[in-house]
């Protein structure tokens, strides 16, 4: 099989490069040793996700260089419970994150034709977790402002004056000047005079930081809830969306049926057996050779793209990788993560006015926040982000933000009346990674847990909730490419890491590699003489050479648009 381009694994950055190279003209195959999209992004039924558990965590000797580099990455997996009934109707995910409703991958969507592919759910809430059953929604635009019963008019102020800076272009703005590398609270403290609770709930609900050292200054800090503000409102009163049936390996999946239609060859659930590289003596130019297993067709091509998963079957002029320590890469840390199924619901307090307060009700615009919260209404949530700002939990000793994702039926991703937690927790300290996943996220877990309400009526007869299924693991990241070499100067070319330990991120930093990925092989296409071919519109016609490549996609057609109407 003669390719101009073979593309190791599908995850999200490796499929938007495979789709976008297909559109482009290229022939294209991809490949992936798992018998499913999505790679280290795929969404998972409950057998699948055991299966892929057991693979990781079993003692014997791995079966292929794939599966010995998973365990590398993904260790200290242990999960309890029975498997719950349907399922195969869930659709659990490796890389949970949310979508901010502007951003590259809602660019990518649009203008690819990818989102007629699948569907999506508005985040309902962003909740600050305060104390043993107690989470509060964090107020993001000003109507949740105007209507929070708990905030002094002082403090609407100075939030509102504070919000009205973040929404604009403050680059050149004198309130920012020589505040730009100042850890985020220091500038929330002393440039707008914020009290401790709006200062949490800021910069740990609203800008998604971390922690509060030094590490996460103030202006990445404002471009995240710059983007915040001006997502709201875009599809609805939400600044976020979720990707049905999982999020981002549904639509990495939606990336590949793209890239199938317009050409591109799919090779899922086979080893790659070897890679070899031919130099030809006249022109100097490199082509690679493929053997799969259990495949006797061999693959030819000109330039191959490659996840870090498969770094060890690569040439070793390829392989130029090092490990590198977390602590000396910016971003780079080991993630502690759990998956829990529930069948009750998290339920949040709510802290405007609603139809349910009788019209008659007291309403103190002087209360503290710090005032009785047990006595607020509170609302069931289907899909929400709870956040865990360090030390809110005594009993954790916890530095880092810990946040948890909850997806319901709504979202796609588990049968009715139950919902899957995601919780994920950086580990910044120097000593964190000697603790087990369970250990270090089980009182999360737990406080998490006291969050599911019974109804008045039944709070006697309610038993404790505990999960029907748990999962825990650690995520390690890829190994970073070493200092004597740089992704650019690589063939095959490596698809690089993430680069952001920010949950609204995750997924447009994918697409930042994809593009930058995308670009660096259509060079070295072009170099290797490769010229894009377009289908012709009838059969008998002779393909035809694309135009110039000058954008990650092309312009969808209007014949396609009318057809999807």
């Amino acid at each position: 099989m003669d390719l101009d381009v073979v593309v190791l694994g599908s995850g999200l950055t490796e499929s938007i490069v495979a789709a976008a190279l297909s559109k482009a003209g290229y022939k294209v195959g991809h490949i992936d040793a798992n018998p499913y999209y999505g790679d280290d992004d795929a969404s998972l039924s409950i057998d699948e996700l055991i299966t892929w558990a057991d693979e990781r965590a079993s003692g014997k000797e791995p079966s292929s260089t794939y599966l010995h580099s998973q365990r590398k990455r993904f260790t200290n997996i242990s999960y309890s419970g029975a498997v719950p009934s349907q399922s195969r109707q869930y659709a659990i995910s490796l890389y949970p994150t949310i979508i901010p409703s502007i951003g590259p991958l809602i660019d990518n969507l649009i203008a690819s034709g990818v989102s007629r592919y699948g569907g999506f759910k508005l985040l309902e809430q962003v909740a600050l977790y305060e104390s043993t059953g107690v989470a509060k929604p964090v107020p993001g635009n000003k109507e949740d402002i105007f209507k929070n019963r708990q905030l002094s008019l002082v403090q609407k102020r100075r939030l509102m004056r504070f919000l009205m800076f973040a929404g604009k272009d403050f680059e050149d703005m004198p309130e920012l000047q020589t505040y730009e590398q100042t850890p985020f609270p220091t500038f929330l403290k002393d440039k707008f005079s914020l009290d401790e609770e709006a200062i949490r709930a800021i910069t740990y609900a609203l800008a998604f930081c971390v922690s509060h050292n030094g590490k996460y200054p103030t202006l990445p800090a404002l471009h995240r809830i710059r983007r915040y503000l001006r997502s709201n409102g875009r599809y609805g009163p939400s600044s976020f969306l979720m990707g049905h049936y999982g999020g981002v390996g549904e639509i990495a999946q939606g990336f590949c049926r793209t890239a199938a239609v317009a050409g591109a060859t799919y090779i899922l659930g086979r080893q790659v057996a070897s890679v070899e590289c031919n130099e030809s003596s006249s022109t100097k130019q490199k082509r690679y050779t493929l053997r799969l297993e259990d495949l006797p067709e061999i693959m030819n091509c000109d330039v191959l793209v490659s996840s870090l998963n498969y770094a060890s079957v690569l040439p070793s002029h390829a392989t130029s990788i090092a490990t590198v320590p977390p602590s000396t890469s910016r971003n780079d840390c080991v993630w502690a993560r759990c998956i829990a199924v529930l069948d009750r619901p998290l339920s949040f307090s709510m802290l405007h006015a609603s139809s349910e307060v009788p019209e008659e009700a007291p309403q103190d615009e002087t209360k503290d926040e710090g005032g009785d919260s047990s006595s607020s209404p509170s609302k069931e949530v289907d899909t929400a982000v709870l956040v865990f700002p360090p030390s809110a939990v005594p009993t954790s000793a916890q530095s880092a933000a810990v946040h948890v994702l909850v997806t319901g039926e709504a979202s796609m991703a588990c049968p009715r009346e139950k919902w899957v937690l995601y919780i994920s927790m950086p580990l910044i300290e120097a000593n964190a990674d000697e603790r087990s996943p369970e250990e270090l996220l089980r009182p999360f877990l737990d406080a998490t847990l006291s969050l599911c309400h019974s109804e008045p009526a039944e709070e006697e007869l309610a038993s404790p909730v505990n999960p029907l299924f748990t999962l825990f693991y650690k995520q390690r990241p890829y190994p970073r490419l070493s200092p004597q070499g740089s992704s650019a100067d690589l063939a095959p070319l490596l698809s690089e890491p993430l680069d952001s330990a920010h949950l609204p991120e995750i997924a447009d930093s994918m697409v930042a590699s994809a593009e930058a990925t995308f670009w660096r092989t259509v060079e070295q296409l072009k170099a290797a003489g490769c010229k894009p071919q377009r289908k012709a519109e009838e059969d008998g016609q002779e393909s035809q050479d694309a135009p110039e490549i000058d954008s990650l996609w092309p312009p969808l057609d209007q014949v396609e648009e009318e057809e999807e109407w």
